[in-house]
């Protein structure tokens, strides 16, 4: 779901929403880059420091947004609510008052194990669903093509063989010490 920087609400929790706002005021949040349209963030939580990447298209539309927090519940944590604000705020847009009586996402039911725009079946289908088997039906090149598309459109996975990448490295320097 496509969603313009300034509803970005709609893809939010009320209870996300507002501790965003809370992390938001209270200056949780410092932007490390923006470059290109893609903002990079380091968001301090209740205990930890979170990573926040955020890519805004030239017509205002979140194009990709990740944070390095655990947060799973569906819709944007409240990291990266914090730095949207701050977006906000910074081009001269942010009217927080109009975010207090926001429409959000509903809060999660238990009875309602299928997420969102799913049908039961497909659900279970995506469950039973084998990556490996699938994965190997592709060439070495074939899979190296896809990767890099990826790559370019999700920062957080470029970000993640990036990192993986920088360990392998310092551990052969440590091996070649020894």
């Amino acid at each position: 779901m496509k969603v313009k920087l300034p509803r970005f609400n709609k893809n939010t929790r009320q209870l996300v929403l507002f501790r965003g706002m809370r992390y938001f005021e209270e200056q949780r949040m410092k932007q490390i880059s923006n470059h290109d349209h893609t903002y990079v963030y380091e968001v301090k939580g209740e205990v930890n420091k979170y990573e926040v990447v955020i890519n805004v298209a030239q017509d205002d539309t979140i194009v990709f947004s990740s944070c390095t927090c655990p947060y799973e519940d569906g819709g944007f944590c409240k990291h990266q609510v914090a730095a949207y604000f701050d977006i906000l705020n910074e081009q001269g847009r942010l009217h927080l008052d109009d975010y207090k009586n926001s429409l959000t996402l509903k809060e999660k039911h238990p009875s309602k194990p299928v997420p969102e725009g799913w049908s039961k079946e497909d659900y279970l289908e995506l469950q039973k669903f084998n990556v490996k088997n699938y994965m190997s039906t592709f060439t070495k090149e074939e899979l190296m093509d896809l990767m890099v598309m990826y790559m370019k459109q999700d920062m957080k996975l470029f970000m993640y063989l990036f990192h993986h990448y920088m360990v392998e490295e310092e551990k052969n320097k440590i091996k070649g010490l020894n």
